[in-house]
């Protein structure tokens, strides 16, 4: 009895939206980098053989990894003969990962994946560490803001290696952009079914809230570990904006580790002061239209991200994984910071940086009024 088979299909982005791949496409080449080729990428890879890769990875051992993933996500049993369809749509071609969203038709839902590729050993170096990155933060904490994981798998040739995670179906990429008619910068959402439209002032606030919040959440205030980097210009934040309200999820975990070495003179409440410095700074960079120059967030912003950390740390406290009172007791002591000592603090900050990183000129030039609105935010906080 011949086993089933469901059809597989492959989608690709044209300007009139995702068509089917065809012989042609199939035969060209993938770009591997979004600047000129490198050396050290490896062989040229076509789209055809990008699909043929993605395709040897789930359907190995009869589809059974791709079958169990499915039947976790919808949260019932699925066996092969379920599946009618599977739709692989690529979706876009960064500088390390090649990801890919997969469709699982069975009966009349779908189940939906992100299968990210690398490529380049480099691609390959970082993805093997997210996906231990996600599974160590997934399995520690049971929260639903980053990707779930699935397996992980290796094609060749050419070698590709990938792994599967849930995609945040209904989610979208942000980005600040300037208005071609009143020339005002805001957020806009790239809705890949409404279209991109501005989020309205309320709901900026709220992004930046919650994707500083979901941050400290996951900061651990005895290692200092922390997700990072991550960045607003590179997509990592995705929102869903149902009516009023927002959703924010993070979609990549590239590192999980301190940024400054714990030790005998830098305690817990020290080392969570330069989280907030360094997530004040960061939350406020992007690129224009997700590509264009590095561009910096206005000043609400600031207040947001305050607030956003102050309610994670009372999440973690209401949850005892810090103590009664402590959030109380760091508010007082933000309150109680000069602003000369905040300066001298942002400042080595910034020094401590990359300095050939394309943010630092934009940071440079913007830290002195940012430290201004940082210590006026931190005088109007209110204890509980």
């Amino acid at each position: 009895m011949k086993t089933h088979q469901p059809k597989v299909k492959y989608l690709v982005p044209s300007p009139h939206g995702y068509v089917l791949l065809d012989d042609l496409t199939s035969k060209a080449p993938m770009r591997l980098r979004r600047s000129d080729p490198d050396p050290d990428q490896g062989p040229a890879v076509t789209i055809g053989q990008y699909f043929q890769g993605i395709t040897s990875v789930v359907s190995k051992d009869g589809y059974g990894l791709l079958v169990d993933a499915t039947a976790r996500q919808l949260g019932r049993y699925v066996s092969l003969n379920d599946i009618a369809e599977i739709v692989i749509r690529s979706e876009k071609h960064g500088s390390d990962y090649h990801p890919a969203r997969i469709e699982v038709i069975v009966g009349d839902v779908c189940a939906v994946f992100v299968m990210n590729v690398a490529i380049t050993p480099r691609g390959e170096a970082l993805l093997c560490r997210e996906f231990a990155v996600l599974e160590h933060l997934n399995s520690k904490h049971d929260f639903p803001f980053l990707p779930r994981t699935h397996f992980q798998g290796e094609a060749s040739p050419p070698s590709m290696l990938m792994f599967l995670a849930d995609w945040f179906q209904g989610y979208h990429e942000f980005h600040l952009s300037v208005d071609k008619e009143d020339h005002t910068r805001g957020l806009v959402l790239w809705d890949t079914e409404k279209g991109h439209y501005r989020l309205p002032p309320r709901q900026i606030r709220q992004v930046y809230h919650q994707s500083a919040r979901l941050l400290t959440l996951y900061y651990d205030l005895e290692t200092f570990e922390q997700i990072f980097p991550w960045h607003h210009a590179a997509g990592d934040f995705v929102v869903k904006a149902p009516g009023e309200s927002v959703d924010v999820r993070l979609i990549t975990t590239r590192q999980y580790a301190p940024m400054l070495e714990p030790h005998e003179g830098l305690s817990a409440k020290g080392g969570l002061l330069f989280f907030l410095l360094n997530l004040s700074l960061r939350m406020r960079l992007d690129r224009l239209d997700g590509v264009g120059s590095v561009a910096w967030a206005d000043d609400d912003c600031v207040d947001s991200t305050i607030e956003g950390f102050l309610a994670g740390l009372r999440t973690k406290e209401q949850q005892r994984i810090i103590e009664t009172g402590f959030v109380d007791r760091f508010v007082s002591y933000l309150h109680s910071l000069a602003i000369e000592d905040l300066s001298d603090w942002f400042y080595a900050l910034v020094d401590a940086c990359d300095q050939a990183a394309p943010d630092i000129p934009i940071i440079r030039d913007h830290v002195e009024s940012h430290i201004l609105k940082f210590h006026s935010a931190l005088q109007g906080l209110k204890n509980s």
